[in-house]
């Protein structure tokens, strides 16, 4: 269900509309009430009360503009795909756009409503009569969810405000930036405290939920992120080790990584789980016939299709050709996460697959979320129940090998983890030919593009790295120099790119209300 606030203009006056709890069912399965509207003062009863509280608090990862197709596909463009209209000159996805971008405003609202939301729920839980161990648990995840809010802030937009208590007052609106170091501070210690109050994985059977797997994996993130840009605090690598290694080794729940690649996102879309591979899911459903959220995977992001039944997709998403050399031609991953076909019709109803000539490699569609594996009918044209990957023990492997390598080089044991994501993509064994940190260092970084296209990662991890501004430039001259005429525009974000896009600009709306906050550089 999406929410009916969508013309509120900023975040500050956000907060003061929040003095009521707007609480919304997103699809967890732990609760799937009508939506309600809350004086905050007054709600927080029962632990009924608190549950709903928690929905409403993992409801914003779902949102359209958060999870739903802003972070899984206009915001994450990189060099693994580009928009693929030649009529998109503007926006988010070519990198040409200003600080009263309307996505950009949504974004940064609605991580601050789950942040007022979770705020809310933390002041008010020890008020409730609940069983304790339930509270406990609760308390972790909202704690988590809070500090994963601020980390995206963070992430995104460099200095923001810190808010941890419920806006209080009408006048509780100009709040200044906080430094980068410190809200990262906030967040591992928040998280490294939630560690210790939430369940184990496997105690749900399912991805939707915060568990100490997904705190630990996300918490190497997190110290990876401190490692590069903008803190580059090399000590943090020690960290990403241990917390990487906590999942690795677990003496909980222990992950492995599933036989086939394809199931994974085959499964997503069939609403089944692999708790063993994937930690962590923000979770869709339904085809919007009721109360629950969908998005967008398959549908803006998927091999194009006009036929309705089978799955409409708009495939917004070309990928490179820099991603389809990076594979080997024995590399199982490149033909499910890059199209080898395009569908015919008659009528606009599927008739055939036609598959591509092995040369045609400059412009095909990101295919890793796929429709016809929706089980739910009829489909949607816009929205599919298809979750989103926002942890995978996959990542976690290769965070790990990063992290060792960093503290004590090319060891066996970080040559061992790149080693289990290979071998299960039928891929060559490099990594026990390789001798230096150096090389390491390049084959990890080559294996994540890889291994995690086209699932919010690459972006992020080439501007930590500080490589984003050089390889989209590099890959503008690829496509402008070797793509077919016909879409040379695809050069177009890699060409527009500039240093102001490690950040995002603070919208304008929120400056306009908020005196005490300055707009990020080149903005």
């Amino acid at each position: 269900m999406k929410t009916t606030i969508k013309n509120i203009p900023s975040t500050a006056f956000l907060l003061l509309l929040m003095l009521i709890v707007f609480l919304l069912p997103g699809c967890s399965k732990f609760l799937d009430k009508d939506p309600t509207f809350i004086v905050k003062e007054n709600y927080y009863k029962t632990e009924a009360d608190v549950q709903a509280g928690l929905t409403g608090v993992y409801d914003i990862l779902g949102k359209e503009e958060v999870y739903g197709s802003n972070l899984s596909v206009y915001l994450p463009i990189s060099d693994e795909g580009v928009y693929y209209r030649s009529a998109y000159v503007t926006g988010l996805s070519v990198y040409n756009f200003d600080a009263s971008e309307s996505n950009v405003r949504a974004l940064w609202r609605y991580l601050y409503e789950g942040i007022e939301r979770a705020n809310t729920l933390l002041y008010r839980i020890n008020e409730v009569h609940m069983d304790e161990t339930v509270k406990k648990v609760t308390i972790g995840e909202a704690k988590f969810l809070r500090a994963y809010y601020y980390f995206l802030l963070v992430s995104h937009w460099g200095s923001v405000p810190l808010k941890t208590l419920p806006t209080a007052s009408v006048t509780d609106v100009n709040i200044e930036g906080t430094p980068p170091k410190d809200i990262y501070a906030f967040v591992v210690s928040e998280m490294e405290a939630a560690e210790a109050m939430v369940k184990n994985i496997n105690e749900y059977g399912y991805s939707g939920r915060v568990t100490r797997t997904a705190v630990q994996g996300i918490l190497a993130r997190v110290y990876l992120k401190m490692a590069g840009f903008p803190l580059n605090d090399v000590s943090k690598y020690e960290k990403a080790l241990e917390w990487s290694g906590k999942v690795v080794h677990s003496s909980g729940y222990q992950h492995a990584l599933i036989g086939d690649y394809a199931k994974l996102f085959k499964d997503m879309a069939s609403d089944k789980y692999n708790i063993q591979e994937s930690i962590w899911e923000v979770e869709f459903a339904g085809n919007r016939a009721a109360d629950f959220e969908a998005g967008r995977l398959g549908n803006a992001i998927g091999i194009q299709c006009n036929d309705e039944a089978y799955g409409y997709s708009y495939g917004f998403i070309a990928t490179t050709k820099r991603l389809y050399q990076a594979y080997e031609n024995t590399d199982l991953r490149r033909d499910w996460n890059i199209a080898t076909y395009k569908y015919s019709y008659v009528n606009n109803k599927v008739t055939d697959s036609v598959y591509y000539v092995a040369t045609d490699i400059e412009n095909r569609h990101a295919a890793k979320y796929r429709r016809p594996y929706e089980r739910v009918l009829p489909r949607n044209k816009n929205y599919t129940p298809i979750n989103f990957p926002l942890l995978r023990y996959s990542d976690v492997l290769l965070m790990y090998a990063e992290a060792e390598n960093e503290v004590n080089g090319a060891t066996a044991e970080a040559k061992a983890a790149v080693k289990q994501v290979r071998d299960r993509a039928k891929a060559s064994d490099k990594s026990t030919a390789i001798g230096t940190k150096d090389d390491m260092r390049q084959l990890i970084r080559d294996e994540r593009f890889r291994e995690l296209a086209f699932e919010g990662i690459r972006k992020y991890d080439l501007i930590r790295w500080g490589l984003f501004q050089s390889n989209m430039k590099s890959l503008a001259s690829e496509i402008e120099t070797s793509a077919p005429a016909a879409v040379k525009y695809m050069a177009l974000a890699g060409k527009n790119v500039a240093e102001r896009d490690l950040l995002l600009p603070i919208p304008i709306a929120e400056i306009s209300l908020n005196n005490a906050i300055k707009q990020n550089p080149g903005w």
